[in-house]
């Protein structure tokens, strides 16, 4: 046994020693306040040895394209085994040693300029298990193309019009420099993934159908959980729309607690453009028709690790995910006349159309304009979604930043500035708005709904009517009096006065010729 593993499980030994045999699971998740999830938490000591990358030699077990394998990767692995998906892709199963991963993300990085390139499992059988079940084709190949229409324009027309470039930019500043890193095993890791949480359930301002949760049902996750912040749908809550980017960073320096990793554009331009999203579509009241959750993936650096667990848990639960959106890195654009670029390879081909019908609806008017690119296997999160057969896809900042995953991945080199991603806020908003739909009320009874047109129909203005002329009161006959004859043979005249607030009027009688007139002049004086 390797002298690290034997010092693992001594320490292992000792922390479930210190372990107070009295607490008990609600304690234990009490302790760590109202918005936990998981039914039990370690204590931080048997938490860090739990890590797999607590052991630096730890085999980890990677799963990525043959051609990225081939290409640089083999150097660094053992044991590789040739496999292929559901799409027919030829991939690699191999072992590495987990100080090495961070390794595979810089070959990735400097040699095919992006982010990602494979998944990593802890054992080998459950890389082979991944494999023998994952079910891309059903996402990349679908039997059929489905059409969700664009015509909530009502909702989202108003929210583009709030999207804040300072807001943004701050929320990006935040996250690249509170910490020193978001690096997944760290405990700056776990401390910004907590306030990410709360930041963004206190833009739900106490909403009952607002909810944040921490998602730690992912066993080589280290110590970093994923956000999900849910808005319940109403009426089609069993439909789900996944909006995310990861919340994790990884740099070329240092390691552990010790590791400079700022990671403003990778990938804290993504959560800050979720963030704005939410304050926007929170602070209008809006309830979706559709359940939307908003999500921060843990260790996506290492491998979708985060994004993966989600996937396949909603799988295994089997939820009902309608289409996913990945915001990874949105705020570079230097040198680019292009909005935003359309990933176009390990996805799936309506979301694809979904996504460039929104940008041609709502950004194109303003002069925006749109291209297209691919990123490999495994390039994001977005492929944990595909691979588990959920419709997913992507858009890219239009210019690849040559600085993630290196310690000048700052705003400075961004000119400190979050303009590209208002673009990519305002795509966002309009997904959430036009697949989540917007909630209307109903009748009284609760059997028709209230639909306002999606567009405003004009109003032909009124003038105001002239006001009637007051009448004069004629002498004429009008109204009739009543006549009856008395018991002596004279004529009585009989009238009807309607004085104010008497609701039948005063009946009066006047005798003799001059009957008439005078009960026309009595008339006159409760004349409106």
């Amino acid at each position: 046994m390797h002298k690290a593993s034997i010092a693992s499980a001594t320490l292992f030994a000792l922390a479930l020693a210190l372990l107070p045999a009295t607490q008990t699971r609600a304690q234990a998740r009490d302790a760590h306040g109202p918005h936990a999830t998981s039914p039990w938490r370690l204590p931080p000591l048997l938490r860090a040895i739990r890590a797999p990358e607590s052991d630096p030699f730890a085999p980890v077990y990677v799963v990525t394209s043959r051609k990225l394998f081939d290409a640089g990767l083999a150097h660094a692995a053992r044991n590789a085994s040739r496999h292929r998906d559901s799409v027919g892709s030829e991939l690699v199963v191999a072992q590495v040693q987990a100080h090495r991963i961070a390794d595979f993300s810089h070959f990735v990085h400097e040699r095919e300029k992006r982010c990602g390139g494979f998944f990593a499992f802890a054992t080998r059988a459950e890389a082979e298990a991944f494999l023998r079940t994952e079910r891309s084709a059903q996402a990349v190949f679908p039997k059929s193309v489905l059409q969700h229409p664009i015509d909530n324009h009502a909702t989202v027309s108003p929210w583009l019009q709030q999207v804040s470039e300072p807001n943004i930019r701050g929320t990006i500043q935040h996250l690249s420099t509170a910490w020193p890193n978001r690096y997944y095993a760290s405990n700056h890791g776990r401390n910004s993934a907590l306030w990410i949480r709360d930041t963004w359930l206190a833009l739900g301002r106490g909403r009952a159908d607002v909810s944040a949760e921490l998602f730690t049902a992912c066993g080589n996750c280290g110590i970093q959980p994923s956000v999900i912040l849910t808005v319940r749908g109403t009426d089609l809550a069993n439909e789900v729309v996944v909006v995310g980017g990861h919340l994790d960073s990884i740099s070329n320096s240092g390691s552990g607690d010790a590791m400079y990793a700022p990671g403003a554009d990778d990938d804290a331009s993504g959560i800050a453009t979720i963030t704005e999203i939410i304050r926007i579509a929170l602070a209008t009241d809006w309830k979706p028709r559709r359940t939307v959750k908003f999500m921060g993936y843990a260790a996506e650096e290492v491998g979708l690790r985060g994004s993966h667990a989600i996937a396949q848990a909603y799988r295994a639960q089997g939820q009902n995910i309608v289409g996913v959106l990945q915001l990874d890195m949105t705020n570079y654009a230097a040198g680019s006349t292009l909005a935003m670029r359309l990933m176009t390879d390990y996805s799936n081909p309506g979301m694809q159309q979904f996504l460039t019908g929104l940008f041609d609806t709502y950004l194109a008017p303003l002069g925006l304009t749109r291209g297209t690119t691919t990123c490999g296997y495994a390039c994001s999160d977005h492929a944990s979604w595909t691979a588990a057969g959920y419709p997913s896809a992507m858009m890219s900042e239009p210019t690849f930043f040559t600085r993630l995953h290196t310690t000048t991945d700052t705003l400075a080199y961004m000119d400190n500035s979050a303009a590209t991603s208002v673009n990519f806020a305002k795509l966002g908003l309009a997904f959430v708005g036009e697949l989540g739909k917007t909630s209307v009320p109903r009748r009284g009874n609760g059997s028709q709904p209230l639909v306002p047109p999606a567009t405003p129909l004009p109003v032909t203005p009124r003038l105001a009517p002239h006001p009637r002329p007051r009448r004069r009161p004629r002498c004429s006959p009008r109204p009739q009096p009543a006549r009856m004859q008395s018991d002596d043979g004279r004529r009585i005249d009989h009238a009807r006065r309607f004085l104010p607030g008497k609701r039948h009027g005063v009946l009066f009688s006047l005798r003799g010729a001059a009957a008439p007139a005078a009960a026309m002049e009595s008339m006159k004086e409760g004349w409106p």
